[in-house]
Parts: structure tokens; C-alpha cells; sequence
């Protein structure tokens, strides 16, 4: 017989036995579905996790160190090298003289020249020319009385006070034009002014001549008896008796002016000639016998030394001497090359990157160069030049590029060193990435798939750059967040 309280304690435990046994099930059915689930997702769906982080587009190429500046350059002659001041590796300045031919003949030369131009400045030269001045003058003097004879002093300075002022104002014309403004355009017109009012009194002086001057001066006389009568003649156009006159002749008129006009000439040259052998300089468009001798005097200095500069080989620019084939005792010509190269801090970079990397060799695009001496270390640089047109090697075309280091090195390196580039063509920091096969397309927007509570969620996203393997994300997506990658 089973008591009250042993059937109590009796439906007791087979609630609890029942209910351990719920429990069980429960937990394990759950443990069953989960498992199931979670290979059904790696089986079926590939995700990753958008991360935070850097991304920096590169693209490698080989390059050699180069010189910021090279000059190769010879003797601008032939002869024989009779001294050599230099070798490979030294340092020279611009100007410097490298190497010297034998001189001997073209000293002489220049000497011969030199000796022919001061003896055009010797004080017995310069007497000849002063005295040839001074007879000029007394020239014009009787030229000019001879003019003023012939046509009247008011018609001679007339004309000489015209001929002032058109020089005069072709001086003003030729400043006006070299310096425009108010003030020298008012000059002209001022001269222009004075040469009408000095044409009108010409004119006037003329009509002098004709009517006063010339009957006075050059009415002829014949004697008839006792008295001396004007001289007559019958017009032939009206049939009466006219005073004979007789004006200067045309020969007469041309050799007086020409006599005239060619003793001005000489005293000008002269002077000017006298000047230009006191300060060496002979002035523009001025002509003349005597300054055509010194200008090619002159001139034969100037070639004489030029020879004796061409025998010297002069540094063009400052730099080290990296090669140099000129000995002394041999027949040196203008092919013999020297090089002289400015090996100056920062070090530039000839580099060469495959065609397919174009677009990252621009000009200020950042570069990372490490050199093959010092492998240890990484220098930044800056694109300085991008050649226009590919570069044929092999199979493959190149894109050629100089790199100018943005600082120097600790060390100095040789010219030809071989060095490694990376051309930073785009970079972005602190940026949230995902894997490239997380983007795609849709409705001409860039999306990605995105898992959210447990549910598949397409969204549209900003992306930046990308490489082969990651892609920025600007907007649209935050770190941390599941994306599916198949």
C-alpha cells in the first residue's frame, strides 16, 4: 500500500525526470539547427568583414641614379695638347681651364693684331687725322663763301638752319618711337613746326635770290667807249632787249655744294673717328674709311683671342669630372669628348615603369626609391618629368620618368647606381576597405550585399580607390560590417 506521501514525492520525480528530458531534447534540437545552419552558410554564402585601414596604389619600376646636369663638350680646335690640369673624378668650377693646346701661332697672331690697332691710336696717327680735320674746316669755311657767293647768304643759311632742324627732327621721331609718351610726342610736333616755319623762310630767301640777289650779283657789263653799260640781249619769246644774266652754271652749282657737303663729311668722320679711338667703342650706323680700318682692327683682336681661347678647354658649368681622354702630347681635334656632371644633393632618378601603369606617372606624384648600395633604406622623391612617347625595350614598351629626390642622402653614390621606384598613384588612410569581390554593380551604382539579421540587404555605396585586392568605401558602408564576397 502506497502512501499519501510516497505517491507525492513519487509524481515528483517524474515531473522532474519529464522535464530534464524536455530540456535535453530542447537543447539538443537547438545545437542541431545551429549546426545545420552555419554549414549551410559557409557552403553556400562567402562573407568578410569591412575593415578600417590604408590603401596605397603603387606601381614598381627599375631606374639609375643620375647626374642633375651633364656637359660633354671638346677643344673648339685641333693642335697638340702641351698641358693637362685635370682627371677623372675631380671636382671643377665653370670657367676653369681643363686642358691647353700648343698657342704658339695664334699668340703671334693676336700679337700682330694688337700691335696694328694701337698703332692707329699712336699720337703720329692721331696728328695725321687732326690735321686732316683742321683742313677740312678751312674747306668749308671757303666752300661755304663760295655757296653764299653764288646763291646769297640769306639762301645758304636758309637752308643750312632747314637742314639743322630736319635732324633734329629726326632725333625726335626716333625717341618718340623708342619711348613713347606725351612728352616725346609733343616734341615731335614742336620740330615738325620748326621745319614748315624754316621751309617757309627758305622759300622767302629764294624769291630774295630771284629778284633782288641774282640781277645784282650776276648782270653782265660791257664796255662802249667811255662807259661800261649792261650787257643786252633780245627774249626770244618776246622779242625785246633783256639784261644778260648769268646765275652759276650747273657743274658750278654741284661742285660747290659737293666741296661743301664733303668737307662737313670729313670733319665729321674725323671727330668721330678721334672718339671712337679714345673709348674703344664706334658708334652705331656710323660710317667712314678711317672707322671701317678700326672696326676691323678691332675685329682682328677679337678673332686673334678668340683663337688663342679655343686652343684652352674651359669648364661650361661646375661639376666632377667623369670622363676625360686628353693627354698631353697627343693631337687632340674637336670630336675629343669630356663630361663633366653636377653630382649635387638630391640625387635624381631615371626610371622606367611598364606602359600599363601610365596613369600613375604623373607629374608631383609621390615616389619611394630604394637604391641597390644602401637596400636598407627607402628615400621619398617626387616626379619630375614624364617623357611623352613609350620607350621600346625588348617585347614590352616603358614609360621613361625622372624621380627628384625630396632630400639627400647621408652618402654619396656613383652615377649609374641601380635603384628600385614605387610610384604612389593614389592613397587613402583610415578608410573603410573591402575585399574587390564585395562591389558590384546595379542600376549604374556601385553596391554591395550586406548581412543583417541574418537577412541578405543590398546597398548602394561611394567607392574611391582600388587595387587588385581591396576597395575604399567613402559612404554607405561603416567598419565592421558583414559584406558577402561571392
Amino acid at each position: 500500500m502506497t502512501t499519501t506521501s510516497g505517491r507525492t514525492k513519487q509524481r515528483i520525480w517524474i515531473i522532474v525526470i519529464v522535464a530534464a528530458l524536455a530540456v535535453t531534447g530542447w537543447y539538443a534540437f537547438r545545437l542541431k539547427g545551429r549546426a545545420t545552419s552555419q554549414t549551410a552558410d559557409n557552403s553556400t554564402t562567402q562573407t568578410a568583414i569591412a575593415r578600417q585601414g590604408n590603401l596605397t596604389l603603387s606601381a614598381t619600376g627599375s631606374g639609375t641614379l643620375i647626374a642633375q646636369t651633364d656637359a660633354s663638350f671638346g677643344f673648339e680646335t685641333s693642335g697638340q695638347v702641351t698641358q693637362v690640369n685635370v682627371k677623372v673624378g675631380d671636382q671643377v668650377e665653370a670657367g676653369e681651364v681643363l686642358a691647353q693646346l700648343d698657342d704658339t701661332l695664334a699668340q703671334m697672331e693676336y700679337a700682330e693684331a694688337q700691335q696694328a690697332l694701337q698703332e692707329l691710336r699712336s699720337p703720329a696717327s692721331i696728328a695725321v687725322v687732326q690735321q686732316e680735320i683742321a683742313t677740312a674746316k678751312d674747306a668749308k669755311v671757303a666752300a661755304r663763301d663760295w655757296l653764299v657767293y653764288l646763291f646769297s647768304a640769306e639762301v645758304i643759311d636758309a637752308e643750312d638752319n632747314l637742314n639743322a632742324a630736319k635732324e633734329r627732327l629726326a632725333e625726335a621721331q626716333a625717341n618718340a618711337k623708342a619711348n613713347p609718351s606725351d612728352a616725346t610726342a609733343a616734341e615731335v610736333k614742336k620740330q615738325e613746326k620748326s621745319v614748315d616755319y624754316l621751309n617757309d623762310k627758305l622759300s622767302q630767301a629764294w624769291t630774295y635770290y630771284e629778284d633782288y640777289y641774282l640781277p645784282e650779283t650776276f648782270t653782265q657789263y660791257e664796255q662802249q667807249g667811255r662807259n661800261r653799260v649792261v650787257k643786252t640781249e633780245t627774249d626770244p619769246l618776246t622779242g625785246k632787249e633783256i639784261p644778260v644774266i648769268r646765275g652759276a652754271s650747273t657743274a658750278d652749282t654741284a661742285k660747290a655744294r659737293n666741296d661743301y657737303a664733303q668737307a662737313i663729311e670729313t670733319i665729321k668722320d674725323g671727330e668721330l673717328y678721334l672718339e671712337a679711338l679714345d673709348t674703344g667703342t664706334i658708334p652705331e650706323g656710323a660710317t667712314g674709311e678711317k672707322l671701317n680700318t678700326l672696326y676691323q682692327a678691332q675685329q682682328a683682336v677679337k678673332d686673334a683671342q678668340s683663337a688663342i681661347n679655343k686652343t684652352k678647354l674651359i669648364a661650361p658649368i661646375s661639376g666632377i669630372v667623369t670622363s676625360f681622354g686628353v693627354n698631353v702630347g697627343e693631337q687632340a681635334s674637336t670630336s675629343s669628348t669630356i663630361t663633366i656632371s653636377q653630382l649635387d644633393q638630391p640625387y635624381m632618378v631615371d626610371a622606367y615603369l611598364d606602359q600599363a601603369d601610365w596613369d600613375a606617372t604623373k607629374i608631383g606624384n609621390k615616389v619611394n626609391v630604394i637604391f641597390e648600395l644602401i637596400s636598407e633604406q627607402t628615400f621619398p622623391g617626387t616626379i619630375t618629368t614624364v617623357y611623352p612617347e613609350l620607350v621600346a625595350s625588348g617585347n614590352s614598351s616603358l614609360v621613361h620618368i625622372v624621380v627628384q629626390l625630396d632630400r639627400s642622402l647621408s652618402q654619396n653614390l656613383p652615377v649609374g647606381t641601380g635603384a628600385t621606384v614605387s610610384v604612389v598613384g593614389g592613397e587613402a588612410k583610415d578608410v573603410v576597405l573591402v575585399p574587390v569581390e564585395a562591389i558590384h554593380k546595379t542600376k549604374g551604382e556601385y553596391a554591395v550585399t550586406v548581412i543583417q539579421n541574418g537577412d541578405q540587404v543590398e546597398r548602394s555605396v561611394e567607392i574611391g580607390i582600388q587595387d587588385d585586392t581591396y576597395v575604399e568605401i567613402k559612404s554607405g558602408l561603416d567598419a565592421g560590417e558583414t559584406v558577402v564576397t561571392e
